[in-house]
């Protein structure tokens, strides 16, 4: 039976150093290095690497604080058992975002989808879309500093406490928030946007929630992290840019604001709340068998 007091305490523990581990240091690289060069620039890519690393140091911390143990740490592959949500981390992000692509032509191209491909080829997009599905899940290493934390520790405490949906939304906020001390310079959408920086700060908790809502999925299915690592670094390094091949009959110039993005990602949002209405199945199912 689960501890709820404890629990939450060691919630409490893990969320208090995870921003810790993160912000100070950001704000010490930011006043002795200036963002520009620490992080935008990848001058000092050490540093920029193991900036989300912070999440996965909480949860180290809590676990040797509170004398928690590793026996739910989901640091197993289980390949053997579970390498078809493997390979479905590589491509998801893709497929994801692929209506993104669409609603921006449909809109803001008028519906002229005559330059689709950025001009490229048939050869040079399989090319292309090849480099960043095998390239991409090789980066997994960098996003196991905020999976290990979140959906490896922070996910796991809050379900308990709050069930499936809150731990959905409220953690996607958190994760939303925790990036703030990187939005607030830029990171992500720039400076020269209205309601900066609070829309970029907002715009973050939305994308962290509808993201969550597929890596949280994926990590209970194969109660690993690393799919959901290889699944986060597709979105962070390429994986979602795919969807721009869809992209035509906007200027070359043509960036979305804060709201045409939210306007754009709403398909996108959609298919994302499909791993909600799947996790949240899976929980009856499980409720039904501990019953029977």
């Amino acid at each position: 039976m689960t501890n709820k007091k404890l629990e939450a305490k060691r919630l409490g523990i893990f969320l208090f150093l995870a921003f810790a581990l993160t912000w100070i240091p950001a704000w010490i690289l930011n006043a002795v290095f200036g963002y520009d060069k620490w992080f935008n620039s990848n001058e000092i890519p050490l540093f920029s690497a193991i900036f989300g690393y912070g999440p996965a140091l909480a949860n180290v911390l809590t676990r040797k604080i509170t004398h928690e143990g590793w026996h739910d740490s989901l640091l197993h592959l289980n390949i053997k058992t579970k390498l078809r949500y493997y390979v479905f981390a590589v491509v998801a992000m893709t497929v994801l975002f692929l209506p993104e692509g669409f609603m921006i032509t449909l809109i803001y191209g008028h519906g002229d989808f005559s330059n689709m491909g950025s001009g490229m080829n048939w050869k040079e997009i399989t090319a292309y879309v090849l480099l960043i599905l095998i390239t991409s899940p090789v980066l997994a290493f960098i996003t196991f500093g905020e999976e290990f934390g979140w959906r490896g520790y922070m996910n796991q405490k809050m379900e308990k406490l709050i069930g499936t949906t809150s731990t959905v939304f409220l953690g996607g906020i958190i994760w939303g928030v925790w990036h703030a001390e990187l939005t607030v310079k830029g990171h992500n959408f720039g400076t020269d946007y209205p309601g900066f920086p609070y829309m970029g700060i907002l715009m973050m908790c939305i994308i962290c929630t509808f993201e969550g809502m597929i890596l949280m999925w994926i990590t209970k299915k194969t109660r690993s992290i690393y799919p959901a690592c290889i699944l986060h670094a597709m979105n962070n390094n390429g994986g979602s840019s795919l969807a721009y091949l869809l992209v035509s009959g906007v200027p070359e110039d043509f960036h979305l604001s804060i709201p045409q993005s939210i306007l754009t990602g709403i398909p996108s949002y959609i298919l994302a709340s499909v791993f909600l209405v799947l996790m949240l199945r899976d929980n009856k199912t499980k409720m039904k068998e501990l019953r029977a």
